[in-house]
């Protein structure tokens, strides 16, 4: 291959390659941006049943304590067997 035909192949490599990453910016953009209004609309909703029903949630947040801890503990002798 001649250096030139191999420099024209690098450069379009090259351009196609920053068109692909510029996408790929945008594209992790939107999503972020969406996905930030999602998630904020979601802890508001969670903020809120939390208040509306605090003992419901305080089991909740135990229950979900014991079950990491137990399964902590599976793992921890799973590992040491």
């Amino acid at each position: 291959m001649s250096k030139f035909l191999t420099r024209k192949i690098k450069h379009e490599i090259d351009d196609t390659l920053e068109d692909v990453a510029k996408a790929l910016r945008h594209a992790a953009q939107a999503l972020a941006d969406k996905a930030s209004l999602e998630v904020k609309y979601v802890a508001e909703k969670a903020v809120a049943e939390a208040k509306a029903h605090p003992i419901a949630t305080a089991a909740a947040a135990l229950s979900a304590a014991a079950a990491l801890i137990t399964i902590m503990g599976v793992t921890r002798r799973k590992t040491a067997v």
